[in-house]
């Protein structure tokens, strides 16, 4: 029979959203039919339904005192997306309940499951991080737990809801609607002071809305980002700086991110989370070559124009010079969720960020220039605001399909 399954997938701005990314089916027998696993998990940034040819699986029997399955891989054979054990399993005939719970791709690295009856977790993971582009070497974990009864009304075919486990991170960048005056140019991006590691378990108490996942993020703060292979020109449409077409977005440790208090702390000891971008402003004015170079900035001359470097801050016009900026970000990852940072530099209400702490290697230094002028701190304005910025959360993937049953 065919049954229909849809896969939920929610989008909005801000605040929060709580979706499943996908759906899939385990078909339990009755008895005299083996257990197989009709399975499809939609387009993600590494796992899709043409990707995920393995997974692992976990069944705790009630009353049994071993695992019923343990690990076992099941492998989707042909193309109608069923996935089988090289072994049968059958519903045993003196269990009513048996609990479930599954990851793949099977052969994901440095993943490391401990799952017995008496517990569900994972060996501490720790995503690769680091400045040059470590998202490249991310990869999608996606796990699944249900409790199932035989004597539901779903019979013999059991739901188990697959989700992503990590949190996966894109930023986006652009130049404000009231000025086009000002040309803008990124040249590299990071998530700065992340937790990088983080525990894993199955908890019924995080709940359906969780999806049965409890992350503790740990270790020394580090940093996730990429030096772009030619820098971004910033226009009123939103460019890709982290997760673009030359690079990798990010997938990350669920967690809480710290914020930076500005008034508190404003050297940022408590290293509290921002976005450090390594970018330079040019502004251009109409006529001949503006004198000097106190207020503009270095000034140079090109035809009926005359350009101020107002960023970094230099005596000398250098159209190669980048300087650090940034903007502080406080936000709670969930995992499962897609957060993508919008920031906008020089609009209405929108300036050019903050003085970053102290930057050094191995964040790029070749053409940068970290002075601040005299007079501005770590966490003063570099131009007249801060970047404005808003953060878009979604689930990764949106589809429905119509699935075939055994």
């Amino acid at each position: 029979m065919n049954a229909k399954i849809k896969f939920l997938g929610l989008a909005g701005m801000v605040s929060f959203l709580l979706v499943s990314c996908s759906k899939d089916e385990v078909q339990s027998s009755r008895q005299g039919e083996a257990i197989t696993f009709n399975t499809n998990v939609t387009r993600a940034t590494e796992t899709s339904t043409q990707t995920l040819t393995k997974i692992k699986v976990y069944a705790d029997a009630e009353g049994y005192k071993n695992m019923f399955i343990k690990g076992d891989v099941a492998e989707k054979k042909g193309s109608d997306n069923i996935f089988r054990f090289s072994t049968n399993y059958y519903w045993p005939n003196d269990v009513d309940v048996i609990k479930f719970w599954a990851y793949g791709p099977a052969d994901i690295k440095n993943v490391v499951p401990n799952i017995t009856g008496d517990g569900q977790s994972f060996e501490t993971y720790t995503p690769v991080s680091g400045v040059n582009n470590p998202g490249a070497k991310h990869e999608d974990l996606v796990v699944a737990y249900t409790k199932a009864d035989r004597h539901s009304g779903t019979g013999s075919n059991i739901k188990l809801v697959f989700n992503h486990a990590f949190t996966q991170v894109i930023v986006k960048a652009k130049k404000g609607l009231n000025d086009d005056s000002k040309t803008i140019k990124i040249k590299g991006a990071w998530i700065v002071n992340v937790k990088p590691s983080g525990d894993l378990a199955f908890s019924e108490d995080a709940g359906e809305a969780k999806n049965y996942m409890s992350w503790v993020a740990k270790g020394e703060k580090t940093c996730y980002g990429l030096t772009l292979n030619e820098p971004l020109t910033l226009s009123h449409e939103p460019g890709t700086v982290i997760g673009g077409s030359d690079n990798s977005s990010l997938m990350l440790i669920p967690q809480q991110l710290d914020a930076w208090d500005l008034k508190n702390d404003s050297e940022n000891t408590q290293k509290g989370a921002y976005i450090l971008l390594l970018c330079r402003i040019e502004i251009r004015h109409d006529g001949a070559e503006h004198p000097g170079s106190a207020e503009g900035g270095p000034v140079i001359s090109q035809g009926d124009y005359h350009y101020h470097q107002l960023f970094p801050d230099s005596t000398v016009f250098d159209s190669d010079a980048y300087g650090y900026t940034c903007v502080p970000i406080n936000t709670e990852w969930q995992p499962g969720k897609k957060y993508i940072y919008n920031l906008e530099f020089c609009g209405t209400s929108s300036g050019a960020g903050l003085y970053p702490p102290t930057v050094t290697a191995p964040f790029p230094l070749d053409n940068v220039i970290t002075d601040r002028p005299d007079g501005k701190e770590i966490g003063d304005k570099v131009l007249d605001d801060p970047i404005s910025f808003t953060v878009e959360v979604g689930s990764w993937v949106d589809a429905s399909s119509d699935l075939p049953m055994n």
